[in-house]
Order: C-alpha cells, then sequence, then structure tokens
C-alpha cells in the first residue's frame, strides 16, 4: 500500500474556496488536503472507508488524547477492526467548517499521508468528484437539471460510519449489491467469490495469490484473479473488466466509482449519484 503513495505531490490548500483541489496517484487513489484543528494534513478521499482515520503521529496533535469509546467495524475481507472513537472540534475541509466529527485512529505510516477523510461529516453536504478538473466541490446538487441518476443505499453504524452501495448488472445478467469505494483507487473491482460459481466459472484457471492485510499481518485473504464479461448500470459499461474474487469478502462485490463517469456528484441525504459528465 505504501508504494501506491511514492508519487504524492503537495497541492496547495485555500480553506475559503468551495473547489478543494486533489492530487491522483499513479494508482487512482484521491487525495486532499483538510486542516484538523487547525492543523494541516493530507489525506485519501475515500468513500469506503466509512469514518475519518488519522494516523497516530498526525493525531498526536489533536486536542482529545484518550477515550473509552470504541466501535467494532469489519473490513470487506472479513477482518475485524476495534475502533477508539474520538471527536474532532473542528475540520477545515473546502470552505466549510465541521464541527464535533467523529473519527478513530491507527498506528500506521505512508509517505505523506496523515489519513483517510470518509463520509459521515457529509451526510448534509452535497459533493461532486471531477476527475478532468482534479477537484471536488462542495454544494448543493440541482436534481432537476441532472437528469442522469441512479439510487444509493446507505449503511450507517450508530452515527459512527457511513458507506454508500448501489446495484451493477455482472455480463448482462446478474444484479448484485456493491460498496462505492473511491479508496480502492481506479478500476478497481472486487466481488465475492461465491460469485464464481454463479458465474459459471471454473475456480482452477483463475489465478490465485494470497494478500497480508495492511492492518494486521497475521490476516491473509485469498483473491482470484480473473475478467467477466461485463460490469454495468445504466450509463456505464465496462467490458472485460479484470476482477478480483475475494474469499471472504462481506459484500457481493465492492467497486472504485471512476468507472461511473468523468464528474460525478454525490447526495447522501437524497440517497442519488449524479452523472454530470
Amino acid at each position: 500500500m505504501k508504494k501506491l503513495f511514492l508519487a504524492l505531490f503537495l497541492i496547495p490548500l485555500n480553506i475559503f474556496a468551495q473547489n478543494i483541489p486533489f492530487q491522483e496517484t499513479p494508482a487512482g487513489h484521491i487525495i486532499v488536503k483538510a486542516k484538523i484543528e487547525g492543523k494541516e494534513g493530507n489525506f485519501i478521499f475515500d468513500t469506503g472507508g466509512g469514518i475519518n482515520l488519522f494516523f497516530n503521529d498526525f493525531a498526536k496533535g489533536l486536542s482529545q488524547q484518550q477515550t473509552y469509546n470504541f466501535f467494532t467495524a469489519f473490513r470487506a475481507t472479513g477482518e475485524r477492526i476495534d475502533c477508539p472513537i474520538f471527536y474532532s472540534k473542528e475540520v477545515s475541509f473546502g470552505g466549510k467548517s465541521f464541527k464535533n466529527t467523529v473519527y478513530t485512529t491507527f498506528d500506521m505510516k505512508i509517505n505523506g499521508i496523515d489519513g483517510l477523510i470518509s463520509l459521515p461529516m457529509l451526510q448534509d453536504t452535497d459533493f461532486i468528484i471531477d476527475y478532468n478538473q482534479k477537484q471536488i466541490v462542495l454544494g448543493e446538487i440541482n436534481s432537476t437539471k441532472n437528469a442522469k441518476s441512479f439510487d444509493i443505499q446507505l449503511a450507517t453504524q450508530a452515527d459512527n460510519a457511513t458507506d454508500i452501495f448501489t446495484y451493477v448488472m455482472l455480463n448482462g445478467k446478474y444484479k448484485i449489491k456493491v460498496l462505492l469505494d473511491s479508496g480502492a483507487g481506479s478500476n478497481s473491482f472486487w466481488l465475492s467469490d461465491k460469485l464464481i460459481a454463479t458465474l459459471n466459472l471454473n475456480q482452477e484457471t483463475l489465478e490465485t495469490i494470497e494478500k497480508k492485510s495492511e492492518f494486521n499481518a497475521n490476516q491473509i485473504t485469498k483473491i482470484y484473479k480473473g475478467t467477466v464479461t461485463s460490469i454495468s448500470n445504466d450509463y456505464a459499461t465496462l467490458n472485460n473488466p479484470k476482477v478480483h474474487f475475494i474469499e471472504g469478502l462481506i459484500y457481493e462485490g465492492k467497486t472504485s466509482i471512476n468507472w461511473l463517469g468523468n464528474k460525478i456528484g454525490i447526495s447522501l441525504k437524497k440517497k442519488k449519484i449524479y452523472i454530470l459528465d
């Protein structure tokens, strides 16, 4: 994971602007700047992260240093993580100030990265991810002027974590629900290994690899690499995409979001994604 961010370039921060410039790594991860209680950092913008997460070295400078609150989360691979719960007094992001924002911490070091910015603080704030202009724009999306849209479903956990899901079609035939995960980078497609038989694939012909967790070296996940005929929704179709079938995946699927469009708007309060370009 660390290798993905070695080419990171720093971007200037203007906390008074509504537009947030981002740097896109070679693997397609979106890197943004934000200020947490006045402390500036570089963060992965991660719609699949569930909760703001700050690495320990960055969190040392924040006001809350101890907590007895926690919740238990599960990564897509089924790996259990017990998350301490903290609250930041203020997050300055794209000209907006978010107060009393929940976050967790983890002892991880990635060159040039201080953690993840995720969805809970954006429950009432629409945002646009513009891959052409390399920016995130915060502000109301006019649904009457943007007819191309599809529904998303929210998964929340006691107001601590928020993830978004939608339906896609596999091979034009099988409808599955997938987690939409900008933190996965570009063109990342994970499917449950249970779908290997559904798609009439021969597991023995798929390339098999094993991957250690970035959070726990003792957690090893078996992955089967292959292709499917297509992944699609009403506005986007990918033919013959490379996919990973994940043993023990807790979702039917998990995908990146860049394949949906060059400019997409997300409204958690309307439970919609808008295709703007």
